[in-house]
């Protein structure tokens, strides 16, 4: 997964064959807690919202995001022959992740196999053209997410996304709140409007160009 420093990406996965990743509460906030160990330290986290059989995430590239991980490398490849490249924090921290959680599932089910798909999807958000950075839209995208999926009918009753910690202003939250207020331009008043908000047509075909 190749990032640039000091821009917006949206980074997303579903379950291998789109079957379910949460079987119950509990796996979500499992999964949150591996977030908060990985994740958090290498990236700045602006929204996340965790569905059944997906997940979403707004990150923030900071300076440890791309810097090469002393315990990682990347697989030999069979081809070149080339010595192995050291994955960056990010990447690292996302593969502790899923593997992690995947290997608790399985314990806790009896079950084997992969339960992501195998590459995890990022996708540039930021622009320093104004007209083409649409991350203020995939933030509302991702947190009216379970509203369009019909399962409630406003976004603060989803309880595993961060739409409800910018309304409350969570300092524990595992999002930057203000760092996200501050790249995004919104104020804390408009956040109970992003759930009335459409989004274009144009920019959910961006957001969805190479979705899973």
């Amino acid at each position: 997964m190749k990032l640039e420093p000091n821009q917006v990406y949206h980074v997303f996965n579903r379950g291998n064959n789109r079957q379910q990743i949460f079987f119950e509460k509990d796996n979500y906030y499992y999964f949150l807690k591996k977030v908060k160990r990985y994740l958090v330290p290498n990236c700045d986290i602006l929204a996340f919202c965790l569905m059944p059989t997906h997940f979403h995430f707004l990150i923030h590239t900071n300076k440890n995001s791309i810097k090469p991980h002393k315990r990682s490398k990347q697989p030999l490849s069979n081809r070149t022959g080339r010595p192995p490249k050291r994955l960056t924090h990010f990447s690292w921290g996302l593969q502790q992740l899923l593997s992690s959680y995947a290997k608790g599932i399985n314990k806790r089910y009896n079950r084997t196999g992969s339960i992501f798909q195998q590459n995890t999807k990022s996708k540039k958000t930021s622009s320093e053209t104004f007209l083409d950075d649409y991350s203020a839209w995939c933030f509302i995208y991702i947190h009216n997410n379970p509203k369009t999926a019909g399962f409630v009918n406003s976004p603060e009753e989803y309880e595993f996304t961060s739409y409800k910690d910018y309304l409350d202003n969570n300092m524990n939250s595992i999002c930057n709140l203000a760092l996200a207020k501050d790249l995004l331009f919104f104020e804390q008043n408009e956040l109970i409007e992003f759930k009335h908000v459409e989004v274009p047509d144009n920019i959910i075909s961006k957001i969805n160009n190479n979705q899973i």
